[in-house]
């Protein structure tokens, strides 16, 4: 996700409980969190919520930008880690689409930068050098 935070994009989701076991639950409610890393196949976030870590339980995320939606995928919890405060952070194993493919970061990348990531040529330091005049130049090796 490093991609959409060096472009300063910032995205917001809430999570819910989708289904315990084989039982949909409908809550109608959601609860923002911190969306801390998208991987392709995983994300981790940070919630004051203290969920217990049972494979049964299967969550929903719903993500947007500037308030627009993004993307709604669900997951499993694989891992929690407590801190001082009341924040925890939690690992979460994506579930595959209808065809079988899980990359979030990608899905949302393309989404909100419209299309293809825009390269950035960066100059060579010699090009940076030749534009300077005598004097110019100061050397960090002396």
């Amino acid at each position: 996700m490093n991609i959409l935070t060096a472009h300063g994009i910032h995205l917001q989701m809430h999570v819910s409980i989708h289904q315990i076991a084989e039982t949909p639950v409908v809550l109608n409610r959601s609860r923002p969190v911190v969306l801390w890393e998208v991987e392709s196949r995983t994300l981790v976030f940070i919630s004051d919520l203290d969920f217990p870590l049972l494979p049964e339980i299967r969550l929903c995320f719903d993500i947007a930008c500037e308030g627009k939606p993004i993307c709604r995928t669900y997951g499993k919890l694989l891992w929690k880690e407590d801190s001082l405060s009341d924040a925890r952070l939690y690992g979460v194993l994506l579930d595959p689409d209808q065809h079988g493919e899980v990359n979030m970061a990608k899905q949302i990348t393309r989404t909100v930068m419209g299309g293809r990531v825009r390269l950035q040529n960066y100059e060579h330091y010699t090009d940076f050098l030749d534009n300077k005049g005598s004097g110019q130049i100061f050397d960090v090796f002396t």
